[in-house]
C-alpha cells in the first residue's frame, strides 16, 4: 500500500531566516495539476495543511471540496513560527516543535487543529510535523488532543545540524505510541538499494559525515550500484532512484510506503526543487510515472490514510 502525504503550506525562502510575516498561499492554486494526477490513479491524498493554509479563504475551500467528494483528506502540519501563540523566539532549534517548551507546542497544536476544524469542517486526526520536528512531548499531545495518526518520523535521517532530531534506528515499520490501538504512527519512507543496501541502516551516520559528504562519497557508491539512500518524495530524487528504493523496499517485504512532497513546490520558483516551470513539470511528470510503476510493475495499490490505518487497526498488528 502507498500513502501519498502532501506538506501543505505556505511559501517561503527556505535559505533565509524564518519569519512570521512569510505566510503567503499562492502555491495552493497549483495543486489542481497534481490533484489531477492523483484522480487518475484514484489516488486519496493526505494534505497535511498548516496555519497560513488553514487561514486562506480559497485554499481551505478547495481542499473542503475535495473532501467532500471524497477525493482527498486533510490532516495537520505544524509549523512552529507562523503557529500561535508567538511567544517563543525564532530560531533555527524553535523551528522544530519539539524543541519548544511542551506546554507552548501543545497551544500551538491546539490553536492549528481548532483553525483546520473551523475553517475546513474537518477536526484533523493526522498530523505530520514540520520539518520533523517530532519528539515524545509532541506524541503525548497528539494522543491527548485526539489525533490517531502521526506521520513525523524519517528514518536513517538526522537533522541535528541545526537543533532538529535524529531518526537514526527507526525503522519504516508502522509503531504504537503509548498502549498498542491509541496512536499509529506512519513513518516518512526512507529506504536503501544497491549490492550493499543491508549495510545502510548501519552506515546511515556514515552518509551524513561532512567529510564524506565532501568527498561525494555517497554519489560514488549510489553510481556504482552499491548503496542509494533515498526518501520517498519526487524532490530532489532522480525518478529512476525513486523507483529502484520502491522495488527494493517492496521487494524485502515493505507493505506500507508513503511518498511526499511539499505543496510549494509546485509554484515555480518557491522552492528549490522546482525554479522554473520545465522543473515543476518534471515533478510532475514523476509523480505521474512513479504511481504507475508502483500499480503497474509493482503491483501495489495506493490507499487512503483513513484505509490504510483501518487495515492495521482491524489486524490489531503491525
Amino acid at each position: 500500500m502507498l500513502l501519498v502525504v502532501v506538506d501543505t503550506e505556505e511559501e517561503f525562502d527556505w535559505s533565509a531566516p524564518f519569519s512570521r510575516k512569510s505566510r503567503s498561499t499562492k502555491n495552493i492554486r497549483e495543486q489542481y495539476r497534481a490533484q489531477k494526477i492523483l484522480d487518475r490513479y484514484d489516488a486519496t491524498p493526505l494534505y497535511v495543511i498548516d496555519h497560513p493554509v488553514a487561514t486562506d479563504p480559497w485554499a481551505t475551500a478547495w481542499l473542503r471540496e475535495l473532501a467532500e467528494d471524497g477525493r482527498a483528506e486533510i490532516g495537520a502540519h505544524l509549523h512552529p513560527w507562523v503557529t500561535p501563540p508567538y511567544t517563543e523566539k525564532i530560531s533555527p532549534s524553535n523551528s522544530y516543535g519539539c524543541n519548544l517548551d511542551p506546554a507552548l507546542e501543545r497551544a500551538k497544536i491546539e490553536t492549528l487543529t481548532e483553525t483546520i476544524a473551523s475553517s475546513t469542517g474537518v477536526s484533523p486526526v493526522h498530523f505530520r510535523a514540520g520539518r520533523y520536528g517530532i519528539g515524545y512531548g509532541t506524541l503525548r499531545t497528539l494522543q491527548d488532543t485526539g489525533y490517531r495518526t502521526e506521520l513525523s518520523i524519517a528514518p536513517h535521517s538526522n537533522f541535528a545540524s541545526d537543533g532538529g532530531p535524529s531518526f537514526y534506528g527507526w525503522s519504516n515499520d508502522p509503531y504504537w505510541h503509548g498502549t498498542p490501538g491509541k496512536l499509529l504512527g506512519i513513518p516518512v519512507t526512507t529506504g536503501f538499494s544497491g549490492k550493499v543496501k543491508n549495510w545502510g541502516p548501519m552506515g546511515a551516520p556514515l552518509l551524513d559525515n561532512g567529510m564524506v559528504r565532501t568527498l561525494r562519497v555517497p554519489g560514488a557508491l549510489a553510481g556504482l550500484g552499491l548503496l542509494e539512500r533515498c526518501r520517498l518524495t519526487i524532490e530532489a530524487v532522480p525518478c529512476d532512484a525513486l523507483q529502484r528504493a520502491l522495488k527494493s523496499l517492496v521487494r524485502d517485504g515493505q507493505r506500507l510506503l508513503t511518498l511526499s512532497y511539499h505543496s510549494s513546490s509546485l509554484l515555480p520558483g518557491a522552492t528549490t526543487y522546482a525554479k522554473t516551470e520545465a522543473q515543476r513539470d518534471a515533478l510532475l511528470d514523476c509523480l505521474g510515472t512513479t504511481l504507475e510503476y508502483f500499480t503497474e510493475v509493482l503491483g501495489g495499490q495506493i490507499v487512503s490514510i483513513s484505509a490504510a490505518e483501518a487495515t492495521i487497526r482491524e489486524n490489531e498488528s503491525l
